[in-house]
């Protein structure tokens, strides 16, 4: 990895952006993120490396300002129906270009945050992710509104 590369890592299950800065011994590596903070990282806590462009810790901001209009989880169900008739996997850039016909840093950005917040229509399959089954997407769904139903039944019972 070089200098300038972007970065997406996990901290205590929650998502950080930060720009390499050098290597620490073997294995590890130091991250500056936008408070100009440094992260010792190891590869296992990558989640993913913005490809091609440089960048600086104070351009982080503005990075994930342009990332957020792109972030429309509906555009997900449109890309998996086409997918799924296609019946192949998908990889973040080949996503930031079906959704947003191009590869540049932050459409494949926005493509990799889409598919790993994804709970219904994609599994990740080793580097690649793949159309789940329309049968499992329907029973996930099901699941997941009789748990949001199960909560706010909790949280009524609770305020009476």
């Amino acid at each position: 990895m070089e200098k300038g590369t972007l970065i997406e890592f996990r901290v205590n299950n929650q998502r950080r952006l930060a720009v390499i800065d050098r290597p620490e011994g073997k294995k590890h590596w130091i991250a500056i993120d936008q408070h100009l903070q440094a992260h010792t990282i190891h590869p296992r806590q990558l989640t993913f490396t913005v490809p091609e462009e440089r960048f600086r810790p104070q351009e982080i901001p503005a990075f994930w300002q342009q990332v957020q209009p792109l972030l429309d989880t509906d555009s997900l169900e449109v890309a998996w129906e086409i997918l799924r008739e296609e019946n192949r996997t998908i990889t973040p850039a080949d996503l930031a270009e079906l959704l947003f016909a191009e590869r540049s840093p932050v459409a494949c950005y926005a493509a990799h945050y889409l598919l790993s917040e994804d709970r219904f229509y994609f599994k990740l399959k080793g580097e690649t992710y793949e159309p789940r089954p329309a049968a499992q997407v329907a029973e996930l769904k099901y699941q997941s509104e009789r748990e949001a139903q199960r909560l706010a039944e909790e949280v009524s019972s609770v305020n009476i």
